[in-house]
């Protein structure tokens, strides 16, 4: 790999360190210069560059001989960015939902930093944090704040400006697809026009096994779910702040048995560790689902077990009936996706005896390995858990049976050759030089065809041999 002589987060980037440092040492962060560059230029989503512009502000200070101008400034691009979201709520580009929480968000952070309320502010900044570690942030978010406010006032004016380019380019992308939807609209729209003129007279029912765009079943809008699925994950199982306590003997007894080569005492244990405790907290998840859903004395596998009957009838009885029609030959895959469908929003409740059975069985679990440093932060990932179980079951046991095909998921173990096709994590030079350490969270996968809804979360390791200091890329 080519060295890179150009200025990047810090004021200079130099080749990596070999030698053992402290994790927050000035030779460390110039050791991840292209980690983070290249982590800030794999963000896509809105929120993690909202999250971004925050952390990037309250690295500077409003108290300055320039306070007035700084304040002014962080007004205008608050206000700009706020206009910018407006707008792709607008083109159906955010939800109703997710435009509000951000503009609030970002209208109580500008608001806390000009009326100086540093406790809204000190909160605001921790969320941001945290939500940036669900988006990946390669190493501890001290390292990184640490790396900002090291950073000239220059600098953090080049990354506010970053930001709302890339928020500029999301708006012209949004714009592009709602032009090209109308016109697809209006060729349809003519298309249909046509055949009526052709069946006049031979009017006939045509059934569609897509959903529309505005459904949550749509495929664009399942892969939108089970990518905020796996963030929400990633966050509730980081270790990098808030945590009190890392049991040692049980975290290592974790990681062999997934394989891993990381030991506690390497430095990057914590990013590890995060990926790890998700991997776990999906596996007791899923081994929790299965034994309930065998039980047909339980409502919801007694419902599903019904469905799984009525669809192999159905299909029974169009591949013996000589009178088919298109219609007929969809009749089951309807009958599969309709139904499943409406289980994926129905399904579940957080007043659900199992699902709050659940929640204190993962709780336990988790402090097998890790110790939060709050009573306060316990009940907040109680409170958060209780959410992401109900979407892992709706969208892992029902919603993907409402595409057609049924795509399936897939964990890849460690050791598994990197495959970019269905994994997404980073590596520098040669895919092939590396290997899985850790698989968090699953591929998406149509086995049929050969091709993702969503690529497998990994951290790589090189494959031994190729260096002395084994290496792990997120």
């Amino acid at each position: 790999m080519s060295k890179v002589s150009t200025t990047s987060v810090s004021s200079t980037i130099s080749a990596p360190s070999r030698q053992r440092e402290p994790a927050d040492s000035l030779g460390s962060i110039h050791h991840y210069d292209w980690k983070i560059f290249m982590w800030i230029a794999s963000l896509k989503e809105i929120e993690s560059l909202i999250y971004l512009f925050i952390i990037v502000w309250n690295a500077i200070s409003l108290r300055k001989q320039n306070h007035a101008r700084l304040s002014e400034e962080l007004a205008d691009e608050t206000n700009s960015i706020i206009r910018l979201i407006k707008e792709l709520a607008t083109l159906k580009a955010l939800s109703n939902e997710r435009e509000v929480t951000i503009i609030k968000t970002l209208d109580d952070y500008k608001n806390c930093r000009l009326s100086e309320k540093n406790s809204l502010r000190n909160t605001l900044s921790d969320n941001a944090w945290e939500e940036l570690e669900s988006f990946g942030l390669p190493y501890d978010s001290r390292i990184f704040e640490k790396q900002l406010n090291r950073c000239l006032l220059f600098q953090k004016g080049y990354l506010r400006r970053m930001i709302l380019s890339r928020m500029e380019s999301f708006l012209s992308i949004a714009k592009q697809i709602e032009i090209n939807k109308l016109g697809q609209e209006t060729k349809i729209e003519s298309t249909e026009s046509i055949e009526r003129e052709m069946n006049q007279n031979n009017v006939r029912l045509v059934v569609d096994t897509e959903w529309r765009d505005n459904d949550k079943n749509n495929s664009m809008q399942l892969v939108k779910d089970i990518e905020s699925l796996s963030r929400s994950m990633n966050k509730i199982t980081g270790v990098k702040r808030n945590v009190k306590e890392i049991k040692e003997e049980a975290v290592a007894e974790l990681f062999s048995s997934l394989g891993c080569n990381t030991t506690i005492k390497d430095k990057q244990m914590k990013l590890v560790l995060d990926s790890v405790l998700q991997r776990h907290l999906i596996h007791n998840i899923l081994d929790s689902a299965n034994h309930y859903l065998k039980d047909e004395d339980n409502l919801e596998a007694a419902i599903r077990s019904k469905i799984e009957e009525l669809i192999n009838l159905v299909t029974r009885f169009e591949d013996t009936n000589l009178e088919t029609d298109e219609n007929a030959q969809t009749l089951p895959t309807i009958l599969r996706q309709q139904n499943y469908a409406t289980l994926g929003h129905r399904v579940f409740s957080k007043n659900h005896s199992f699902i709050n059975q659940l929640v204190k069985d993962l709780a336990n679990e988790m402090n097998k390995y890790r110790i939060l440093d709050s009573d306060e932060k316990n009940k907040k990932f109680e409170d958060d858990i209780i959410k992401i179980i109900i979407q892992f079951l709706r969208i892992f046991y029902f919603r993907l049976k409402t595409q057609e095909p049924i795509p399936s998921f897939k964990f890849y173990d460690s050791g598994d050759d990197i495959d970019p096709c269905f994994m997404d994590g980073m590596w520098e030079g040669h895919y092939e030089d590396y290997v899985v350490e850790i698989c968090s969270f699953p591929a998406i996968i149509i086995e049929s065809d050969e091709r993702a809804y969503t690529r497998a979360q990994v951290i790589a390791r090189l494959k031994e041999g190729l260096h002395e200091d084994e290496e792990l890329y997120y």
